[in-house]
């Protein structure tokens, strides 16, 4: 069979069965819900074997990478750039569209795992929103305590650090960090994880079934570590392809160095998407831009000094006074109160400033008699 046809075959079994799952008054789903990540769920062909795409187990959720040899799993690492997202066009129960990255111990096999990572959701009138996580499997994901935007590298860690055996209940460090901003969020938890497995997975979550998977484009895990080492990935041995019950696709890249891949977002009528391992985009420098008054107060026919700069910019205008530069000053002579903006850029993201110059009225006398 060739790609597109069993894409097709594998959409067309479980589409019909997508709507079956969702509630009957299904309405839009905050994307803040807490959802479920459950383990790798393959695809089996009719003698109970793994179903192959290209070499690479296919699953219902699950793309990326796992490994199994080097069990028991004590640690697992990556980082990886959040990525932006758009609405497909496609159908949604709920009114969105979701992808998940996330790195794990266990699931691969077995019913524990432990994962940690991003969301990024995207809604069929376009808004976005971006989320972190973590999760205990069976219990539903809880929200980590750190804010991230699209563009942004962050590094997820799950390292054991006591009782780091599977028959017993271990306590997990789990370490998310925003290597964009510097900010970061540690948590120390207790599970018992099989700990035969460690994955880098790009997917939907699971909320009466699983949910569409947003358009993400490429998603690139650099480094992954497993165990604190390179875990030497083969796309043949370790890749996974997910087909979902919306007719998308999501498929690794093969792995440079072993350690290094990307993740393809792709619509399931057109075959897999070609993917290679890329590079992170980053984004551009935040361009900022202030406006001062000196004085802010002035008495009718008096003037004022307005003083601009910024940062990151190539260009800025000003809004009430001429400016071109990206710092500079400029005089005015306000006849009433007014207020001055400056707006900086660099093709993109502008930032504006303002300011304000209170102007104040003069008496023309004091009555009565002048003074001789």
């Amino acid at each position: 069979m060739t790609s597109s046809n069993l894409l097709s075959a594998a959409a067309a079994v479980v589409f019909t069965a997508a709507f079956a799952m969702a509630p009957a008054d299904a309405r839009d789903l905050d994307p803040s819900v807490r959802v479920t990540h459950p383990p790798m769920q393959p695809y089996r062909n009719a003698d109970g074997t793994f179903k192959r795409l290209r070499g690479t187990i296919t699953t219902s959720s699950w793309s990326g990478y796992a490994v199994t040899s080097g069990a028991p799993y004590t640690s697992a690492s990556a980082t990886w750039q959040v990525p932006n997202v758009t609405y497909d066009g496609g159908q949604t129960p709920y009114g969105y569209e979701y992808v998940f990255n996330w790195v794990g111990v266990g699931g691969d096999g077995d019913a524990t795992l432990i994962q940690l990572g991003t969301e990024s959701v995207v809604s069929t009138t376009g808004a976005t929103s971006f989320y972190t996580w973590y999760e205990l499997y069976p219990a539903v994901s809880e929200p980590a305590g750190l804010s991230v935007k699209p563009g942004d590298i962050v590094t997820a860690s799950l390292q054991c650090t006591a009782q780091c055996s599977p028959s017993q209940t271990q306590t997990w460090q789990l370490t998310l960090s925003d290597d964009t901003t510097g900010a970061a969020w540690t948590q120390s938890l207790q599970y018992q994880s099989s700990m035969a497995s460690a994955e880098w997975i790009t997917e939907p979550p699971y909320y009466n079934g699983f949910l569409p998977l947003a358009d993400y484009e490429q998603a690139t895990y650099d480094p992954v570590e497993a165990n604190g080492v390179n875990p030497n990935l083969s796309l043949a041995t370790n890749g996974i392809i997910a087909l979902d019950q919306w007719g998308q696709t999501s498929n690794p890249s093969a792995p440079v160095d072993g350690n290094v891949f990307s993740t393809c977002w792709g619509a399931g009528g057109a075959g897999l998407t070609p993917c290679t391992a890329g590079s992170f985009a980053m984004p551009p420098p935040v361009v900022t831009a202030s406006l001062s008054a000196n004085p802010k107060a002035i008495s009718a026919g008096q003037s004022s000094t307005l003083s601009w700069s910024s940062t990151n910019a190539t260009s800025c205008t000003g809004g009430g006074f001429t400016a071109s530069r990206t710092s500079g000053s400029a005089v005015v002579t306000p006849t009433a109160t007014t207020s001055y903006s400056v707006t900086c850029t660099a093709g993109a993201d502008p930032a504006t400033a303002m300011a304000t110059i209170s102007v104040s009225s003069t008496s023309g006398g004091h009555g009565g008699k002048p003074h001789k």
